[in-house]
């Protein structure tokens, strides 16, 4: 009996030690019962950790540990400790910590919790970047923060897209934010994968962006990458193959309906005339529809991106590793973008004073025909204005060079398949920030980044093109280094004393870039069967090289005070000098209060108000809008040769244009006011905010008098005005045991107009294309963006005829608005006709979750803006290289028995007015995707943390008035311009699937 008791009790310490040294599993809850993913779960006394799922769900060893104990901590919530027990089954349900009401955020030169901004900020989340296939970074802003405007001008691969923070603050110069990545102010963000990101923080504010000095008029865009965590390493790996195509096609024209009204334009112009094609010729396209350029012109590929990250470490050392591999192939023929990206983030804890981390990234992102501006002579542009009655290619298999109707370009589908321009960048950064915590209160920060980019760009335009056509083939080549360097260095003090806390910040800065190039050129090579590589075939060679540098020091002091953690004060001072500008430095104050109300006595107990703060700032920013040397008077080369000799050219280098004596900084100057409001524990949460903003000291390319050399040099012209209204509602309507469904919307309203320009009433804008001279006007009392043309007011009717006849016009013709009762047509008649800036945009997402699915569902649209359509005119013939109409409008044209407001072949249009201006407000199913996350006790079985499968779409669902390819496109160089649009290739319509694993 006492061998079988014996071997009882050493069978249970057996089965004892067994069961320490197997799997722990649990789920972690927040106060409501709902799970908690990505809360970290540590092993007492070891570095052993796992994050819970999106179930909050975990699986942790816990080794040899005796009686091991569990630290469950999670952003935002009270840190728990969980003891083991028998069973090895953990439930934790975290308390939400009341010392922090929000997340820490990044507020530049340092973090805060949000309880304590006193600024227009918003932030996004890696969760919410990780819920759509993005290519770039700017993409995770569209639709998801209120007061940002994103807009993809472009629906070729691998373009960057305009963002803009509450409207355009410049005329001429750039209006897009400043990105600070990981602390670098200006650093490339193409170089940053989206599954890279930790977090997004968006200074929006003067006070917010008065840190950041000269750089920070157009807001400020500050991204976090991911780090490593203690624990044992972690493998991710997420991919999505997408499948794109054009999202719509214009209505043109087939062979038969073309040829039939190429025959009555020819005989409406002259009655005596052979129609061109033959009834012969009409019967046989009825059974033909012959060419579709547009879909000749375009493709349907397939885009793959690949990410695989490696992190990890121990309480020094962390680490964070990552490769990215995008293959963006475009909706054009011949054109593609593909992207290498390197990442390598370390955090060493060298003592218990000093921190050193340090992040590494390359990108090396390629480009093959991505150079498309958006004009009538572009591939795509010519696919809506050629000839459907000439194929692509003749019978012997070579491509038809053109048409004696339609446009006289040459082949579309041979343009874009004969030229090459490749691009080709690498591109290496490093920031190194080391932290020095001198005494218990004071902190030492120095952040050095160094950016080096080497750039090699190869193009050639044989004879089968558009330049080949007109005898102006040829090939180039050229090289561009680009360095940039940053030291920044701050001191900071933070301390508590009894119901006060204070952080001063005390920083000094300085910046340096330069660029260089070589370019060579050669023109009429006896063979491009080499392409680019051999230049020395060409008939003539250019050679040019170029240089450019500039510098920027700065210093800035900010002070944070609270009082009881309910009254909150910031104010901040920066000067900047710029090496730019002739008064080359200038000081850039913000100050800004703000009163946490849910902790005056009579709100601490609500159980419905659980935060409320108001908020009021003022801050000066500026805009150097300037190139280098733009104040330092210059020679120009490349002038009128001399012959001193009577037979040898000399080398012409007459003055340049003359210069501006007291260039100085375009100042931004803002007023702001916001409430934040959270409900019901973080149920419901509300903001809203009402800034103006005044901009003034415009800088502008004014024209110079010919007899004063000619040209254009800058000047501080005028001012601005930005004002509008912001507002951001989130919350958890159904927050069920298995669904849960979370909302956010929001939506922004800005107004902008022209306050004065210097004396001068407006400045008509030219040279947007080759079609769009005059389209644009900056005029004194309007929005930025307004259009320029004649009022068009339809068709002369048949009743009108009296009346049409004094503007030397008949019924059909088209009739436009006659300001001056001249009963001519002049510039006198010239008005403004609409305005590319909308009124509003929203953005509206949903999150529903079942089980283990989960859906997320984006919409994103804009108001009141409108588009200036070069595209249309073009597809009606008669207009530059476009002889012959393509559209279908033509077929409802006006007659005497259907009297529309589609003019006659021989009325005189105008390709400047009202016409060509169409309403482009909008609403986009931007994302819709299903996700199915595996559970837990699948993936034990495998040895994975974690898989999610998901399908999704993005831009498939599109409502807007608008008869053009997209709404969203522009080939808008400027703030002047938007809303512009010729020939751009529109955002394609994608279908994906994809999977995220972690091992």
């Amino acid at each position: 009996m006492k061998r079988v008791l014996l071997l009882m009790l050493l069978a249970s310490g057996l089965l004892q030690t067994y069961a320490q040294k197997q799997l722990t599993k649990g789920k972690v809850l927040d106060e409501t019962g709902h799970p908690l993913p990505g809360a970290t779960v540590r092993v007492k006394g070891t570095t052993i950790s796992s994050p819970t799922n999106a179930q909050g769900e975990f699986q942790v060893n816990t080794g040899e540990t005796s009686n091991p104990v569990l630290i469950i901590s999670y952003i935002g919530y009270i840190t728990a400790e969980a003891p083991v027990t028998g069973n090895g089954a953990v439930s934790v349900q975290l308390k939400t910590d009341p010392r922090s009401l929000n997340d820490v955020v990044v507020v530049g030169y340092g973090t805060q919790k949000k309880r304590d901004v006193t600024g227009a900020t918003s932030s996004i989340k890696a969760v919410d970047i990780a819920k759509r296939p993005l290519v770039r970074v700017e993409q995770a802003l569209q639709g998801t923060t209120s007061g940002v405007t994103v807009q993809s001008g472009s629906g070729q691969p691998g373009k960057g897209l305009s963002v803009r923070i509450r409207g355009a603050s410049s005329v001429s110069g750039g209006n897009d934010p400043l990105y600070v990545i990981d602390g670098y102010i200006g650093g490339n963000i193409e170089s940053v994968s989206p599954a890279d990101i930790a977090s997004v923080e968006i200074l929006k504010d003067a006070s917010a962006t008065a840190i950041y000095g000269s750089r920070g008029s157009n807001g400020v865009v500050l991204i976090t990458t991911q780090s490593g965590k203690e624990g044992k390493p972690r493998v991710n790996f997420s991919s999505w193959l997408s499948k794109a195509s054009i999202p719509k096609k214009l209505s043109l024209m087939n062979a038969f309906q073309f040829a039939e009204q190429v025959n009555k334009y020819t005989l409406a112009k002259d009655n005596s005339a052979t129609p061109p094609f033959s009834d012969a010729d009409l019967k046989g396209f009825q059974n033909n529809p012959g060419t579709d350029w547009q879909d000749a012109i375009t493709q349907e590929p397939w885009i793959q991106n690949y990410q695989v990250s490696v992190s990890g470490g121990s309480a020094n050392v962390k680490y964070f590793f990552s490769y990215n591999h995008l293959d963006q192939p475009g909706i054009l023929i011949n054109q593609w973008y593909k992207r290498n990206t390197l990442r390598a983030n370390m955090d060493a804890k060298l003592n218990d004073r000093m921190n050193l981390k340090v992040n590494i990234t390359a990108v090396l992102p390629q480009t093959h025909n991505t150079d498309y501006s958006g004009d009538i002579t572009d591939p795509f542009a010519q696919a809506y204005q050629y000839d459907p009655t000439v194929p692509v290619k003749d019978a012997s298999g070579n491509y038809t060079p053109g048409s004696p109707r339609a446009s006289n370009q040459y082949n579309p589908v041979a343009n874009a398949m004969n030229r090459s321009v490749d691009v080709n960048t690498t591109n290496v950064t490093a920031t190194g920030i080391f932290t020095y915590r001198i005494l218990d209160h004071l902190t030492f920060t120095s952040n050095n980044s160094y950016e080096l980019q080497s750039q090699l760009s190869q193009s050639v335009f044989p004879l089968a093109t558009n330049e080949g056509n007109v005898k102006n083939d040829y090939a180039q080549a050229e090289t561009n280094r680009y360095r940039s360097w940053q030291n920044s260095n701050f001191l900071t003090y933070t301390n508590r004393f009894g119901d006060h806390a204070l952080t001063v910040t005390a920083l000094f800065e300085q910046a340096s870039k330069t660029n260089t190039n070589v370019k060579a050129q050669a023109k009429n090579l006896s063979s491009y069967n080499n392409g680019y590589y051999n230049l020395g075939l060409g008939g003539t060679q250019l050679t040019t090289s170029g240089y450019w540098a500039d510098a920027l020091i700065s210093y800035m002091g900010r002070v944070n005070y609270a009082y009881k953690d309910k009254y909150l004060l910031t104010a901040a001072v920066r000067t900047d000098g710029s090496s730019h500008l002739t008064q080359k430095y200038s000081t850039f104050p913000s100050v800004a209060l703000g009163w946490v109300i849910n902790k005056e006595r009579f709100m601490e107990q609500s159980r419905v108000v659980t935060g409320l703060k108001l908020r009021a700032s003022y801050g000066q920013t500026g805009n150097q809008a300037v190139p280098a040397y733009a104040t330092i008077a210059q020679i120009n080369s490349g002038g009128p040769a001399y012959y001193f000799d009577g037979s040898t050219p000399s080398v012409s280098t007459p003055l340049g244009t003359p210069v501006s004596q007291s260039l100085q900084w375009e100042k931004n100057t803002t007023y702001d006011v916001g409430i934040d409001a959270e409900l019901f524990r973080g149920r419901l949460t509300f903001t809203a905010d009402a800034y103006n903003r005044q901009i003034t000291d415009l800088l502008y390319n004014v024209p110079n008098a010919s007899y004063y050399g000619g040209g254009n040099y800058q000047k501080n012209l005028g001012s601005l005005e930005n004002k509008g209204l912001e507002f951001s509602i989130g919350g958890m309507p159904v927050a069920g045991n298995k669904f849960k469904w979370t909302s956010n919307f929001n939506i922004s309203f800005n107004r902008n107009k022209v306050l004065n320009l210097g004396g001068i009433d407006n400045v008509i804008v030219n040279n947007i294309g080759s079609a769009q001279n005059g389209a644009a006007i900056l005029k004194v009392g309007q929005p930025l963006g307004s259009f320029f043309g004649y009022k068009f007011l339809g068709t002369w009717k048949t009743a009108q005829a009296a009346e049409a006849a004094l503007y030397n016009a008949k019924p059909g013709d088209a009739r436009y608005e006659d300001l001056d009762n001249s009963h001519s047509y002049t510039s006198a008649d010239l008005q403004v006709v609409g305005n590319g800036t909308p009124k509003f945009g929203f953005g509206f997402i949903n999150d529903f979750s079942y089980g283990n699915w989960s859906m997320n569902v984006m919409f994103q649209g804009t108001h009141g803006n409108q588009i200036y359509s070069f595209t249309t005119p073009y597809t009606l013939g008669g207009l530059g290289d476009a002889r012959h109409a393509t559209s279908t409008e033509v077929l409802h044209m006006w007659t005497p028995e259907n009297q529309t407001n589609v003019p006659t072949y021989t009325s005189n249009s105008f390709l400047t007015s009202s016409r060509w201006v169409y309403d482009a407000s909008y609403i986009k199913l931007k994302n819709i995707s299903l996700t199915y996350t595996f559970p837990e006790r699948i993936l034990s079985r495998i040895h994975v943390n974690s898989l999610d499968i998901y399908v999704s779409a993005q831009n498939i669902w599109t409502v807007t008035n608008y008869p053009g390819y997209d709404p969203e496109v522009t080939n808008a160089t400027n703030a002047i311009t938007q809303g512009l649009e010729t020939g751009t290739i529109p955002n394609p319509k994608t279908y994906t699937v994809g999977l995220r694993l972690g091992l």
